[in-house]
């Protein structure tokens, strides 16, 4: 893989996601505003022994991750394919592992953007004191982002048309914000919400990232989420790799 054309093309993706105004309001402008709102409303309080900062910063970053995954990649590979653009791109020197590669990079790119953007909120406008393990949390995103990619690249296997992603990302989009315990603390839900929570990819990415934010990444609590996002990494990845096509 030629690493220069690589970068130009990942370039290339962040590029149109910027412009992709879908895209930018999902990943960046409804965290933000979701944490801030947040933050208002019920700021001063304590969430299972933490507060508001160690609870909602790996909470919105976990709506970043889904937003990237199945918003910038699965359902804009869709769009890129019904439109023909991967079929052209086998005109030029770009194989589809170049291609696969720099939509990677454009998601870690995003989402660690993202993540930067709710802890800057965190430090000047709440002026919260952010972890000291800031890099385990980066290492709990990596670990999240490659999990939901590849449940983003198996929509893109499944989804023929644009309308069918969306539809799919839309359904998926409200169990994972309410019941992952990345809006709302589970510990304030319902007994069947709670059980119904286990169910949900995005706990155990919440988990991971909170655990890693305070400090308990290499730690046996973390175990359970890092093997449950492992497994859906290895199942979506294979079930994609048979699956996915770059043209219809």
């Amino acid at each position: 893989m030629n690493v220069r054309m690589m970068l130009t093309h990942a370039g290339f993706e962040i590029k149109m996601f910027f412009r992709e105004i879908i895209s930018v309001f999902f990943t960046f402008l409804l965290p933000a505003i979701s944490f801030i709102f947040f933050g208002m409303m019920d700021g001063s309080q304590m969430y299972d022994g933490h507060n508001y900062i160690d609870t909602y910063i790996p909470g919105m970053v976990g709506i970043i991750i889904f937003s990237t995954a199945f918003f910038s990649i699965g359902m804009q590979v869709v769009m890129d394919r019904e439109k023909g653009i991967y079929k052209r791109l086998r005109a030029t020197p770009l194989t589809p592992l170049t291609v696969f590669v720099s939509i990677v990079a454009k998601g870690f790119f995003v989402i660690y953007f993202g993540a930067l953007e709710i802890m800057l909120i965190a430090k000047f406008l709440f002026k919260g004191t952010l972890s000291d393990t800031i890099f385990d949390f980066y290492i709990a995103v990596t670990i999240s982002a490659l999990a939901f990619f590849a449940c983003g690249f198996l929509i893109a296997s499944f989804a023929k048309r644009m309308q069918t992603a969306m539809a799919i990302s839309m359904v998926l989009m409200y169990p994972m914000m309410f019941l992952s315990g990345s809006t709302i603390p589970l510990s304030t839900l319902p007994k069947a919400m709670q059980i119904l929570s286990n169910f949900i990819p995005m706990t155990y990415s919440v988990e991971l990232m909170r655990k890693a934010w305070t400090g308990e990444l290499w730690t046996s609590a973390s175990i359970r989420p890092i093997a449950v996002l492992l497994g859906i990494l290895i199942v979506g990845a294979f079930i994609g790799a048979k699956r996915f096509k770059w043209d219809n």
